[in-house]
């Protein structure tokens, strides 16, 4: 069966010569005359040249046509059969202490790829911890009161970082002097599960080398976390390949727009939703993160929680 582009350009090349045969047909009506013999092969190869160029200016705009509006769907229908489902992160919070149930497919993945969302080990002795994680994909002039607020608290913390962050020296150099780790979240951010195998590969292995490049002195990175919370089966088995945990959450609150968030009742929230062993994200974009974390960490110690090290995870 033809496609689309295929039975386009086949009707266009039939209509092409069609007008072609009529435009032709008057300078053949009597080929025998010498007047005209000249004129036909000049018309007749002028006319070749011209259904030429139209049918290949027509094919260079069905490329361009299917590949601007077609492939994107196809691909990711191609990509979706190989790799299976995409899992778009997302837990229904509890208020009970209890840990939030993982989607069926995501929680099944992460844990053949030896990925995680709680402390295992808290969860199941009931140990009160929690961990804090935060992602960074540009500085927005927060970071240093966030990093004041946790040196206070004594706190250590994932930074999980873009390849865009890597040019704050400082604060990094900062985060890993006062204790923090930091972790991988992709070169440009991309949407994962949209990309081939080598595309995955490249986002997050070119954030994994330009960061020992930039900071050697620094450990290794080993905690993962895809961006949007959005991945596939590839996704994390290629982060496992590489070393990699990839690092979900089992907390997390609307925080990452540009209006500052209400304090006080984002500190409630997350308090309200705590249970052994909890990852809650966090994001630094928001000119309110400080406030609510100066909320958060004096409740969370009123319920018995203290925070855990990333080393603990």
């Amino acid at each position: 069966m033809l496609s689309a582009s295929q039975s386009l350009g086949t009707s266009f090349n039939v209509g092409i010569n069609v007008v072609l045969h009529f435009i032709q047909k008057p300078y053949h009506t009597n080929p025998k005359k010498s007047t005209h013999k000249n004129f036909i092969t000049t018309n007749h190869n002028a006319m070749k040249i011209i259904k030429n160029t139209f049918v290949s200016a027509f094919a260079l705009i069905l490329t361009v046509v299917a590949f601007v509006a077609c492939p994107k769907g196809n691909t990711a229908q191609a990509i979706t059969a190989q790799s299976g489902p995409t899992v778009s992160w997302g837990l229904s919070p509890n208020t009970r202490e209890q840990t939030p149930t993982a989607p069926e497919h995501g929680g099944a993945l992460l844990a053949e790829h030896n990925g995680f969302y709680v402390n295992n080990a808290d969860a199941e002795a009931g140990t009160k911890k929690a961990y804090f994680t935060f992602d960074l994909g540009y500085e927005a002039g927060h970071t240093a009161e966030v990093l004041d607020i946790l040196k206070k608290h004594n706190i250590k913390g994932i930074f999980f970082l873009c390849g865009n962050y890597l040019q704050e020296t400082d604060l990094i150099n900062r985060m890993l002097a006062e204790g923090h780790t930091i972790g991988n979240h992709t070169d440009r951010h991309k949407d994962l599960p949209t990309l081939s195998e080598e595309g995955i590969t490249k986002d997050i292995m070119t954030l994994q080398n330009n960061y020992i490049e930039k900071f050697p002195n620094s450990e290794t990175l080993k905690f993962f976390r895809p961006p949007q919370g959005r991945f596939d089966e590839r996704t994390l088995r290629i982060a496992n390949d590489n070393n990699l945990r990839t690092t979900m959450w089992s907390i997390a609150i609307v925080d990452w727009g540009k209006k500052p968030i209400n304090a006080p009742a984002c500190a409630d929230k997350i308090a309200s939703r705590i249970h052994p062993g909890a990852v809650v994200l966090f994001h630094i974009t928001n000119a309110g993160t400080p406030k609510m974390l100066e909320l958060l960490i004096p409740q969370l110690a009123d319920k018995g929680y203290t925070i855990g090290t990333p080393a603990e995870l």
